[in-house]
């Protein structure tokens, strides 16, 4: 990855990877930005390029594409650090018409199983999300307790 934001962002930018989005491959800040050139909200804009040894024929290459520039946003908030943000996802998904091809058949892989793109596809917030994770974590935690060796 191109900057040490977008080791930080890539976390929660991989997500579009399984989906219609460009995410700044064949730009100067790949995983620092998202767009496509459908896309109707945003400000920024950028055009991806082939960049040999980087990026040989990116998604959407020579058309510019609308969206978000992230770069900057964890110098602004630093809470984001370390945490996956799915807003993003879930406004990008709503501002491309709630269209269920907006999901490729890689974005179940990335995110372990059906249930996230079921749960952005029923309208859930990001917090109704995380809420849904909880079980898992719990038990997971427990589990895990007997493999730790300080406490």
């Amino acid at each position: 990855l191109a900057s040490r934001d977008a080791i930080f962002l890539y976390p929660s930018l991989c997500f579009f990877e399984g989906t219609i989005m460009s995410v700044g491959r064949g730009t100067p800040y790949p995983f620092e930005v998202l767009g496509h050139p459908d896309m109707t909200s945003g400000t920024f804009s950028f055009t991806p390029r082939s960049i040999p040894g980087a990026s040989l024929h990116p998604p959407f290459e020579g058309r510019e594409c609308r969206g978000k520039d992230l770069r900057g946003v964890l110098r602004d908030n630093p809470a984001l650090r370390g945490k996956i943000n799915l807003s993003w996802l879930i406004e990008t998904w709503r501002d491309m018409g709630h269209d269920t091809t907006f999901f490729n058949g890689y974005f179940n892989r990335l995110a372990g199983n059906a249930t996230l793109k079921q749960q952005i596809i029923r309208g859930l917030t990001e917090d109704e999300i995380r809420e849904s994770w909880k079980p898992g974590l719990e038990a997971f935690t427990k589990i895990r307790g007997k493999y730790l060796l300080y406490k």
